[in-house]
């Protein structure tokens, strides 16, 4: 072989292993991109896969969102639904409205607002006796409409104004004929259904603080004139939203 020949071996070798390094690193190159892909995919279906259980979780937390324990929702007769956005609402119960919803739930809401608009305006009494009704029906289980009442508030202002939250949270109507009132006087009421009777008296401290508050606005603007209900109505937002209905009664079972 002559030295030429050897010579073009060699170049011949030098660029066959110059093609095989190429190669090679364009084999590297491709499996470290593969790689990149595989590992972004994996990422992108993790990504995905959290997603969908965060829009699962808050499906169901929308779904369940007005679901109280104990209490069957309270269908509507005309309206299509009950307002719950505060632009519905005048100046001083408007910044309220959604933490009243929030801290007490859907149903006493639909309760004492139409308690409220019975009523014609925001008394402490009324929406006690609202919250009370709602409380009943948790206790009881019991489905609206399907109650039994027996109040003793009676029929003497302020303490008759229970009778009509009671008569609006449980749908137990004079004109139905579901509440007998007796002339007793007290912030007490007996609800009954089937054969399960619950009954709910606002605690003392509850009914000083309620007559504290007449008896100075009574004296400082004259009982039920004009100036009186409209400073009792921001003071009732301000006891609505305070007042747990599960601690402000006695209560008792059977």
């Amino acid at each position: 072989m002559s030295e030429d020949d050897l010579n073009l071996d060699n170049t011949r070798g030098v660029w066959f292993s110059w093609f095989q390094n190429i190669e090679a690193r364009i084999l590297r190159e491709k499996a470290r991109d593969l790689r990149k892909e595989e590992s972004m995919l994996g990422k992108g279906w993790i990504v995905v896969i959290i997603l969908c259980v965060a829009s699962i979780f808050c499906l169901f937390r929308f779904l369940n969102a007005h679901v109280e324990p104990g209490l069957s929702p309270r269908e509507t007769v005309c309206l299509n639904e009950i307002p719950t956005d505060p632009k519905f609402f005048k100046g001083d119960l408007q910044p309220h409205v959604r933490k009243i919803i929030e801290q007490h739930g859907n149903e006493e809401w639909k309760a004492c607002l139409l308690t409220n608009e019975l009523h014609r305006h925001l008394g402490m009494l009324s929406i006690v006796g609202a919250k009370m009704g709602v409380r009943a029906r948790e206790m009881l289980e019991a489905p609206f409409d399907e109650l039994e009442v027996i109040s003793f508030a009676g029929y003497t202002q302020p303490l008759s104004c229970i009778n009509d939250g009671v008569q609006v949270a449980t749908g137990a109507s004079l004109g139905r004929g579901a509440i007998t009132v007796g002339q007793f006087n007290q912030p007490m009421v007996i609800f009954v259904y089937t054969d399960k009777k619950v009954t709910l008296k606002v605690k003392p401290e509850i009914m000083k603080e309620i007559g504290d508050i007449v008896k100075e606005y009574s004296k400082k603007y004259t009982f039920q004139s004009p100036k009186y209900f409209q400073e009792l109505d921001k003071v009732s937002i301000e006891t609505w939203l305070k007042w747990d209905r599960k601690m402000i009664f006695d209560e008792k079972i059977g």
